[in-house]
């Protein structure tokens, strides 16, 4: 296996748990959405390289030239651009080499006069501490105005001052930090970056809880995955203060806010588009009235493994037709008529199973009476429950409605 498989390998299945486009497998225990932006080219057909990379690594897709630094000094790095005639880049992966004093310094014009489409800093897994990174504010000078795809993965970046190596990336779709630690400087991400931002991942990362987020006016992001971050509930609050009255507002469509520190769902209800919404892994005991409401469609709620136990009527607003609403491995006793009656409704009005489901696996429902509008009175509805349970044993399919004939 080459270095570039290898790194695409990582980057695959070891960058964040939830967060994409297609966005969910929601029977897995992992919500896999999109592992890595630059699509699959590293899998496709590879060609010989027109110039000489090493001591990179360099493969000729269909996209375009792939270029992998790993293990190479910043010296290497800017010799290998500079010799190099193909100006126009598909990727570029770097790993450059710690310095003697523990840190990698990324210097201007480090790519020389070449343009990518993408470019992913990462710094050594395996540094403990994590390595820290700096890059000069004319790092990628030449190649701001066609670069789609910025990540920076695996560093520390408590001596980076600001964000300015981003000034002018006016074609920027998507940035990604992720397993980072100290970045509170996205709050100096600068306003000429903002215009084409559609994706903002934020994963595995400290300091984001001490950053005064920014600003995102211009950019209509549609994708914000703050997970695995520990935000606590103020900080997440202020952050969606912060979005909601810039022009993602009326833009924003996945919001992924999982494995944090939340003992409340924060409210949505500026967020006119929102489809996709994620809270799992978070501790969230209790809903109450109105918690969630939706403006469009929803195609995905995850409240999956938050301790819930508690669910006021009419918590959930909105069209739930095809959602997938995932409440799995909670700690629910009742499925109740006043939470679940419309949306299930709402699931089961789709002809031919096209509705969508409510997930419960691993809720301890009791099988009294609370059941019996179900059981008894709406049996159509059960095939939108997926894995319904009660008294630890006995599938809500399988109950039968004599047995409620008494309940009131």
């Amino acid at each position: 296996m080459d270095k570039l498989t290898c790194l695409f390998q990582i980057l695959a299945f070891g960058l964040f748990v939830n967060a994409g486009a297609n966005p969910v497998n929601p029977f897995s225990n992992r919500m896999d959405y999109e592992a890595f932006d630059v699509g699959n080219s590293s899998h496709g057909q590879r060609a010989t390289c027109p110039e000489d990379y090493s001591p990179c690594t360099c493969s000729l897709t269909v996209s375009g030239l792939e270029i992998t630094c790993a293990d190479v000094s910043v010296e290497d790095i800017q010799d290998v651009f500079f010799r190099t005639q193909t100006l126009r880049l598909y990727l570029v992966l770097l790993t450059a080499t710690v310095s003697s004093s523990g840190t990698i310094a990324l210097p201007a014009d480090l790519l020389q006069n070449k343009h990518a489409d993408n470019i992913f800093l990462i710094c050594p897994s395996d540094a403990s501490p994590k390595v820290a990174l700096t890059i000069d504010p004319f790092a990628f000078e030449f190649t701001r105005f066609e670069t789609t795809i910025v990540g920076i993965l695996n560093c520390d970046l408590s001596a980076q001052a600001d964000m300015r190596f981003l000034n002018d990336f006016t074609a920027l779709h998507t940035l990604r930090i992720e397993n980072t630690l100290n970045v509170e400087v996205i709050e100096t991400l600068p306003t000429s970056t903002l215009p084409a931002l559609k994706k903002l991942v934020i994963v595995g990362c400290t300091g984001l809880e001490n950053a005064a987020f920014p600003d995102l006016t211009p950019a209509r992001l549609e994708r914000l995955y703050l997970n695995g971050n520990g935000l606590q509930d103020e900080a997440i609050n202020n952050i969606l203060v912060s979005i909601g009255s810039s022009s993602s507002s009326s833009s924003l469509q996945e919001l992924v806010l999982a494995n944090d520190g939340m003992t409340k769902v924060p409210r949505i209800g500026s967020f006119s588009q929102l489809s996709v919404y994620d809270v799992s892994y978070n501790n969230i005991p209790f809903m109450s009235q109105l918690s969630l409401m939706f403006s469009s469609p929803v195609r995905l709620v995850s409240l999956k493994s938050i301790s819930l136990s508690a669910i006021e009527g009419e918590a959930f607003q909105g069209d739930f037709s095809v959602a997938q609403f995932n409440l799995e491995y909670n700690q629910l006793t009742e499925f109740r008529a006043d939470v679940f009656k419309s949306m299930l409704e709402q699931m089961a009005a789709l002809p031919n199973g096209e509705g969508g489901q409510v997930l419960v696996t691993g809720n301890p429902f009791a099988c009294g009476c609370g059941l019996a509008w179900l059981i008894r009175d709406h049996q159509e509805l059960i095939p939108n429950i997926k894995n319904g349970v009660c008294d630890g044993f006995f599938r809500f399919e399988d109950l039968n409605p004599n047995s409620f004939i008494n309940c009131t």
